[in-house]
């Protein structure tokens, strides 16, 4: 049962990921004023920090894009109910940072020889997916054992097979964004599920 801090922390995070795309869905234009004031770019970044922190509230479509929203509505309430509330923005702002910047600085690398990859860093980045997948994978780490390597091994495989397959500049962010949370995750808590096992092997 969820808790009355975890039940504001979720409501919290899925107001900030949702009223942009439900806003959108029922106003003509108010999408494209969102990417032109929150979404990010390399140059942009510089002289507007703060896009770093809006451009994962809108997304690179108007309205309620595919299953986002969907996965939104799972993720994030399983994520409340299983870590604390504190850490919620980090691991959103934080899985997405790992999946944006080391994308924009490749990028900023490969413009000075190649013209491919100076359109795609100019182009705005946006979008929730990141921060999503960090969170859907901290929230899978305190499973239990075996449902928690099932899905971090779901996860990762759905990153990478979308990488190896697609090519694009949002599917290197999302395989950065689960590759380092999934390192650091490993790296701090243990293998999947470790965590809610040794709370049970502990507990009176």
């Amino acid at each position: 049962m969820m808790r009355r801090g975890q039940a504001a922390a979720a409501a919290g995070m899925l107001a900030l990921v949702l009223a942009p795309q439900v806003a959108s869905q029922f106003r003509p234009g108010l999408h494209a004023w969102l990417i032109d004031h929150w979404a990010l770019t390399w140059d942009l970044a510089w002289r507007e920090p703060w896009r770093v922190v809006l451009s994962p509230l809108v997304q690179p479509r108007p309205g309620l894009v595919g299953t986002e929203w969907l996965f939104a509505l799972a993720v994030v309430p399983a994520f409340a109910v299983l870590w604390p509330a504190r850490l919620m923005p980090l691991g959103f702002w934080g899985a997405d940072a790992a999946g944006t910047w080391p994308t924009l600085l490749g990028l900023r690398v490969a413009a000075e020889w190649s013209s491919h990859a100076a359109r795609l860093l100019g182009d705005p980045d946006a979008g929730s997916s990141a921060g999503l997948f960090g969170l859907a994978l901290m929230a899978a780490w305190r499973l239990q054992r075996t449902p928690a390597a099932g899905v971090v091994a779901g996860i990762v495989i759905f990153a990478a097979g979308r990488l190896a397959i697609f090519h694009r500049v949002f599917d290197i962010e999302h395989a950065l964004a689960v590759g380092t949370v999934t390192l650091l995750l490993w790296l701090t808590q243990g293998p999947p599920g470790r965590a809610r096992a040794r709370a049970a092997e502990t507990a009176p």
